[in-house]
């Protein structure tokens, strides 16, 4: 008697991105995961002949990725690229008969996924663990597949959150933990905008923005009730953010596209001169263009990441390098978009302060409910 295996259902889709086109293919579940991921700031198309390379996202059904002693043995015995912060580490296996084999880990202590290159065939396949952080191997390959060739073609990556109000594009800059989040998300709820990013945006050389897929943090004071249940919590100080993937955060907010950039707000913790109750909360100011190229150059100041957002073991068949230091200097003022500093007294009351009025001069794009 034969025993009949079902065939996992599939799916293949493209990702347009600018120029650039990938397919995506593989078990149903798994392109769907990184087709949500991706969109936006790509857009979803029909596989099409022309596609540049293919991510096949599989399920280890005939059990290639080896058990967690033999993933032990080889990360400490192979080549390894690992992210900080405890990010993705990934292991060279093997390089032989064209194929470049890796194990990857997506977090420290996880199971491990397999990735293989063929060159030859333009493709990066994809087996992924049964559970775990694994899984979302094949939408990291995606992220990498655009953002490498993105900034080798001059676009430039900046931490920085970005909503869309009046169909242009508006950055929050800010140091770590200085309120990029918390105002994104607040313009999301109160003034009605598309959410693009919550810590990385890609800036085309013509004005482009669009929202790179990050993990997301949502503070705590602008949750809604029950929105927290079940989900991590990242706490630093007083403070607690809710952790999203890219995917859960799409399912909860409206994205927006890639869009020309509007204004680029730089928010920092100060107190206008005033005394008591003649102290107001919020209060902005525009930037000169000179103090507008500081806040860009600061904010494109993340080497690493640009490095980790690079193709560098050449996993999609993009560039392998990319520069670290710009010689432009002035390209944050070039873009035509003005700067505005928002200050706010008190950092901590930011989920609350009067922001939009104070912006409101400043950003007539900015119409308060």
């Amino acid at each position: 008697m034969t025993t009949m295996v079902e065939a996992a259902p599939v799916r293949v889709a493209d990702l347009l991105l600018g120029e650039w086109r990938l397919r995506v293919s593989g078990h149903v579940d798994l392109v769907a995961g990184v087709l949500a991921t991706m969109t936006p700031p790509c857009v979803v198309a029909a596989a099409g002949p022309d596609a540049d390379w293919t991510v096949r996202a599989e399920r280890d059904e005939r059990v290639e990725i080896p058990g967690e002693a033999a993933a032990a043995a080889l990360f400490a015995d192979r080549p390894v690229l690992a992210s900080p912060c405890d990010g993705p580490q990934l292991a060279v296996v093997d390089a032989a008969d064209g194929l470049l084999r890796l194990l990857g880990r997506y977090r420290p202590g996880t199971p491990a996924a397999l990735l293989e290159v063929d060159r030859t065939r333009r493709m990066t396949r994809v087996v992924v663990p049964g559970m775990g952080p694994g899984r979302h191997w094949p939408d990291w390959v995606a992220r990498l597949y655009f953002s490498c060739r993105l900034l080798d073609s001059g676009w430039r990556m900046l931490h920085a959150s970005a909503v869309v109000v009046d169909e242009v594009a508006v950055l929050f800059v800010a140091g770590q933990g200085g309120g990029k989040s918390t105002l994104a998300h607040r313009a999301c709820t109160e003034l009605n905008a598309r959410f693009m990013a919550d810590d990385l945006v890609l800036v085309g050389p013509d004005g482009i923005v669009a929202g790179w897929p990050t993990r997301a943090a949502l503070p705590a004071e602008l949750a809604a009730p029950g929105e927290a249940q079940g989900r991590p919590l990242l706490v630093k100080g007083t403070r607690q953010r809710i952790l999203f993937t890219p995917a859960e955060h799409r399912a909860v907010f409206v994205y927006a596209p890639p869009t020309r950039l509007g204004a680029v707000v730089h928010v920092t913790a100060a107190a206008k001169p005033g005394q008591g109750a003649h102290r107001p909360a919020a209060w902005a100011a525009p930037l000169n263009p000179a103090d507008l190229t500081a806040v860009v150059a600061e904010a494109m100041n993340i080497p690493g990441q640009r490095l980790y957002s690079t193709d560098l073991l050449c996993l999609t068949g993009g560039p392998p390098s990319a520069r670290v230091g710009w010689p432009d200097l002035n390209w944050g003022s070039t873009l035509g978009a003005p700067g505005v500093r928002l200050a706010v007294s008190d950092p901590l009351a930011l989920p609350d302060a009067p922001v939009w009025e104070a912006l409101s001069v400043w950003l007539p794009g900015v119409k308060l409910r």
